[in-house]
């Protein structure tokens, strides 16, 4: 049995200090590399996982000749008399770089299995990149960021190679656990080895098994909230992508042309007050055409003007961003943010800048006109097709749109329903 509890000590607040600066970077280079789409990118994520893949006595070989006082960051310290070396600081950085690669690739892993199609919508309605990331990106993603952090946490509690090299074995000041059960195996004090594996092992698994815990909760919580429903496919092929102008005084004036690798689209229309239906087979092209005009792709070369005010033109080099372009985008799928209530859904598409007192009248105005009383405490997963539809319409017609694309908002469901969603959806347009 160990007497001396420093390993403890010393692995706690090196590993707690190497998570919490590996959650920021890992977050921040997880989310900068997805969108990132430089020729650098293979060089740029090789180096960000190396510390994955080499042995930790290479990592840890680097660390000393680039902290050594020889090294760059040693040369600047030596005037401040300040050294890495052999010090519990040389323990944290090394717990550091050898956690980073976990944290990174899970993070981005979490942030690739958000529906991109959310995020296009939110940039429709007006969201800026910086909104997109803490209201959308960050809350989807946090539990795979926990799973990520966990991970991070426990190689850091384990790290030995890297943390030997860099800051030594030195009792009391950078002896971590892995280091006291190896010289404690080495010294032939089995006991004192096992309370210390036993101790790390608790340590790690209790952190892993909490997480766990929490997300099958969080699932189950979902699941019995969720209601039953039944889908029946697709019936036809050939649906229609409409674009029914709004308050139009000018109109919509398209004409386009869009490279694609098997496929080039050339598309020229002009559109008053009255809705534009755009007919063809799957892939004819239609759903590009309208990301073309939300802002979502960027056409090869053309000009799109709406109202007067020139959204694109390759020549002049105007190609404003969705969120000022002032489109509402009904996808095929809805993109109802699922970690928000129906309400926040619709709140979501309001003109920044309102009291909570003119949000919550809107909203109430809203769902009133979409017969969604009484379901704002909602969320999406709780709601049947034809009510997730109208509250993507409402979340929509919210952000005060001067144009509104329909992508097939009918394609997923039933004869019958579909009929009465358009009924309905022709009556709500006809009075806006």
């Amino acid at each position: 049995m160990a007497s001396d509890l420093s390993p403890l000590w010393i692995s706690l607040k090196t590993s707690l200090l190497a998570t919490f600066i590996t959650f920021f970077l890992g977050i921040a280079a997880a989310y900068w590399m997805l969108g990132y789409r430089g020729k650098a990118k293979s060089l740029i994520e090789g180096i960000f996982v190396a510390p994955l893949i080499l042995p930790p006595t290479v990592v840890g070989f680097l660390l000393l000749i680039f902290f050594g006082k020889n090294g760059p960051v040693g040369k600047l310290m030596q005037p401040f008399d300040f050294s890495i070396v052999f010090t519990w600081y040389g323990a944290a950085i090394a717990a550091t770089v050898v956690s980073f690669p976990l944290m990174y690739k899970t993070a981005l892993g979490a942030f690739e299995q958000i529906d991109n199609n959310l995020l296009r919508v939110a940039r429709t309605l007006g969201a800026t990149e910086s909104t997109i990331f803490w209201r959308i990106s960050l809350p989807l993603a946090l539990p795979g960021i926990l799973a990520a952090t966990t991970l991070a946490f426990a190689r850091a509690l384990g790290e030995f190679g890297a943390t030997l090299m860099l800051a030594g074995n030195i009792p009391g000041q950078t002896q971590t656990i892995p280091m006291a059960i190896y010289f404690a195996v080495e010294a032939g004090a089995m006991d004192e080895a096992w309370f210390w594996s036993i101790a790390i092992m608790a340590i790690s698994l209790s952190g892993i098994i909490t997480v766990n815990f929490w997300q099958e909760s969080r699932e189950k919580g979902r699941r019995g909230n969720r209601k039953t429903r039944v889908r029946k496919q697709k019936t036809q092929t050939n649906e229609a992508s409409v674009l029914p102008t709004i308050s139009s005084t000018v109109g919509l004036s398209v004409e386009i042309e869009k490279q694609l690798p098997s496929f080039h689209l050339e598309v020229a229309f002009n559109s008053d007050e009255q809705p534009l239906g755009l007919l063809g087979g799957s892939g004819a092209g239609k759903s590009m055409i309208l990301r073309c005009i939300a802002g979502i792709e960027t056409p090869t070369r053309g000009r799109i003007v709406l109202n007067g005010k020139v959204l694109f033109d390759a020549e002049q080099r105007i190609n404003l961003p969705s969120r000022d372009r002032r489109i509402g985008f009904l996808v095929q799928n809805y993109a109802l943010f699922p970690h928000m209530t129906v309400a926040e859904n619709i709140a979501f598409g309001l003109p920044k800048g309102l009291s909570k007192g003119s949000i919550r009248v809107q909203v109430e105005e809203q769902l009133l006109a979409m017969q969604l009383q009484g379901l704002g405490d909602r969320y999406p997963h709780q709601l049947s097709g034809g009510q997730q539809q109208r509250v993507a319409l409402a979340r929509a017609l919210a952000s005060q749109p001067e144009a509104l694309l329909l992508d097939e908002p009918f394609s997923a469901l039933d004869t019958h329903l579909r009929s009465q969603l358009e009924q309905q959806m022709t009556e709500i347009l006809a009075d806006y």
